[in-house]
């Protein structure tokens, strides 16, 4: 039983030890997005997370031409424009496209400096705009009418 006991308490050090210096970290994969011919202007960077462009909230969709109305108590925000409503919940895969509800693939997320991020190509389909992703210029073009 003493064996068994040292055994298991040297097993607990060496995974204490060597366990976190063979996982590598993610690292951040930025990227540009050009909507309508024009670079996305912003003070921050398009964030590539699991595979999915995700833009502060308010630029994507001001460059789409949509207003804005942000609940900081519930953290969502409502955007519209010309019959269509988007309204995304921070950290809730589910969204709204006027009445219709959909599953994100990537939630919404609050960055540790407050900025809401959101999921470009989600929005760009959901206003009928065409998306399209240069992987290796990490370039995501947004096209509406």
């Amino acid at each position: 039983m003493k064996k068994f006991a040292r055994f298991t308490f040297a097993l607990a050090i060496l995974s204490t030890v060597i366990v976190p210096n063979t996982i590598n970290a993610a690292k951040a994969v930025y990227g540009t997005v050009v909507v309508n011919g024009e670079v996305l202007e912003s003070n921050t960077e398009p964030i590539i997370l699991n595979g999915n462009t995700m833009v502060p909230f308010r630029e994507i969709f001001e460059a789409l031409e949509m207003s804005v109305k942000w609940d900081n108590t519930t953290k969502t925000v409502i955007a519209s424009k010309e019959g269509i409503t988007i309204k995304m919940t921070a950290d809730d895969l589910g969204a709204r496209v006027n009445n219709a509800q959909y599953k994100l693939t990537q939630t919404p997320f609050i960055t540790p400096e407050g900025l809401l991020y959101v999921n470009l190509r989600f929005i760009g389909e959901a206003v009928g705009a065409e998306v399209s992703w240069d992987n290796s210029n990490k370039l995501a073009t947004v096209t509406s009418e």
